[in-house]
């Protein structure tokens, strides 16, 4: 009788298991919606390439190119005002949205400042980058393309 129960037992696990796998390999694969954004990005006036890719659990992007010398002149840190916007990290921590696209930080060279900032893919070839103030109110975006 002992015999029978285990043998039975082990039956269990082994169909248990069985069934546990084809139930998952019928799940429909999760996208990482971070995997497509990682690459090389030149911004809509031709000025500066940004390079994202992934910072731990984030994506952050740096300056890799630009059209010609810039300094972060207008950073509120006056000591890095004489420091060249080449390889400055201006994209942080961001993470997937619960409205879709990506959520992190932008730093804008321009003014200094940064932002909470959105990416969305809209296509394979299109980024569109929206920096916003207050809560959202009022936002700025701009169309990034992909690099080779």
């Amino acid at each position: 009788m002992r015999r029978g129960v285990g043998l039975g037992v082990g039956l269990g696990v082994g169909l248990a298991s069985l069934v546990a796998a084809v139930l998952m390999s019928a799940l429909p694969a999760q996208a990482d919606p971070m995997a497509d954004i990682v690459g090389r990005w030149r911004d809509s006036d031709g000025e500066s390439e940004i390079a994202i890719s992934r910072c731990g659990p984030a994506l952050c992007g740096k300056i890799v190119w630009l059209k010609e010398a810039r300094f972060d002149i207008y950073n509120p840190n006056e000591g890095l005002r004489k420091r060249s916007l080449m390889g400055i990290q201006v994209l942080s921590g961001f993470k997937p949205a619960a409205k879709g696209g990506l959520e992190g930080e932008g730093y804008n060279p321009a003014d200094g400042k940064t932002y909470r900032t959105t990416l969305e893919l809209t296509s394979a070839r299109s980024l569109v980058v929206r920096g916003c103030v207050l809560g959202g109110l009022i936002c700025d975006d701009d169309t990034w393309s992909r690099q080779p």
